[in-house]
């Protein structure tokens, strides 16, 4: 599903790290500003934490603590967890995303805890240019469903799927009528698909597939990490076997209820709709200054790492109010971004 999931990615702005540090939930605000031609993001990661690597025996939370340092250097911004989205602007970054990050400035904010006394941190992105941004985004994907009517085809979750001769000409029709196939507008994305009946069910067909291969997981995974946790485990070791997890049927309704991927399209105001010739997906609510996207803790979350800032003498802003953060997204909007070292001397 490597195209199709690529798709998604441009529809979320993005461009994966493979480290200890991990994010348990998110909330990203994207702000339009018309007047500018920009929009604005506050990244906000709640629940930081330190997760066993692959097997280098070096300390999970030292080597969290060294990808801390390295992101406050190169400003990397992640979306949703460590996979499948991150931003590191002070890499070379190849062609085509290049000419997209060229748009995009990233300011590093602060560590703070929440009132429940969760480590959390944000951080502020500037797409500038939007217009242009949107228009080579645009490009890509038109690009990109060319690949779909060839023999490689589009690989999915169930094999390669190669889009049928119906949907071959209503994208003719599409692009011929100078219609957009990504729109970013105030307070709303939609990605727009001019797939056939037949293709608009094997889209839907991978949604369901991804979701329903992610949930099982996720709640396998809480309960799992939870259960080894209080048997004496490491804080850190974050690996599980499904075989060795039993779900209560009386809790199996909350489990899956609060699970990330049931928890995004409840949270978020997403939708799918089906026209005669044309299947939109969208994110937001069309004319709000504002569209927030949140990703639900997946309970993952412990606190040693945020020990461990602590006894490095770490500033942490503890009990930050929201308000705080917003106000100093506010204020982000009536200036430049400060670039991270790295960015700052890639730029110039």
């Amino acid at each position: 599903m490597k195209k199709l999931t690529t798709t998604f990615a441009l529809l979320l702005l993005l461009l994966s790290l493979s480290s200890c540090l991990e994010i348990d939930g998110q909330e990203v605000t994207f702000h339009f500003d018309q007047e500018n031609d920009r929009v604005d993001v506050l990244i906000v990661y709640r629940g930081i934490f330190a997760e066993s690597g692959s097997g280098s025996g070096e300390d999970p939370l030292e080597k969290a603590y060294k990808d801390l340092e390295q992101a406050r250097e190169t400003g990397e911004f992640v979306f949703w967890n460590n996979w499948p989205l991150s931003v590191d602007l002070s890499k070379d970054i190849k062609a085509p995303k290049a000419a997209l990050a060229a748009h995009i400035d990233v300011e590093n904010g602060g560590l703070f805890t929440d009132p429940q006394g969760v480590l959390c941190g944000y951080q502020f992105v500037r797409i500038n240019d939007v217009s242009g941004f949107v228009k080579k985004v645009n490009t890509l994907l038109e690009l990109m469903i060319q690949t779909g009517f060839t023999g490689e085809g589009m690989r999915g979750l169930s094999g390669k799927h190669r889009l049928d001769d119906d949907t071959q000409e209503l994208v003719r029709e599409f692009l011929r009528s100078r219609e957009k196939m990504f729109v970013f507008e105030e307070g709303r994305a939609e990605l727009r698909l001019p797939f056939s009946a037949k293709d608009h069910r094997w889209l839907k067909q991978q949604i369901e597939e991804y979701f329903f291969d992610h949930m099982p997981r996720e709640v396998v995974r809480r309960e799992a990490v939870a259960q080894r946790r209080k048997d004496g485990a490491s804080v850190t070791d974050t690996t599980y076997s499904e075989e060795t997890v039993v779900i209560e049927g009386t809790t199996l309704r909350k489990e899956v209820q609060r699970t990330p991927s049931m928890r995004f399209f409840w949270d978020n105001d997403i939708s799918i709709v089906r026209e005669l010739e044309l299947t939109r997906i969208g994110v937001g609510v069309a004319g709000q200054e504002q569209m927030v996207v949140k990703k639900a803790s997946e309970g993952l979350y412990h606190d040693a790492f945020l020990k461990r800032l602590r006894e490095n003498g770490e500033k942490i802003e503890d009990g930050l109010p929201v308000q705080e953060i917003e106000r100093r997204f506010v204020e982000f909007h009536g200036r430049d971004a400060v670039l991270p070292k790295l960015v700052a001397e890639k730029r110039q």
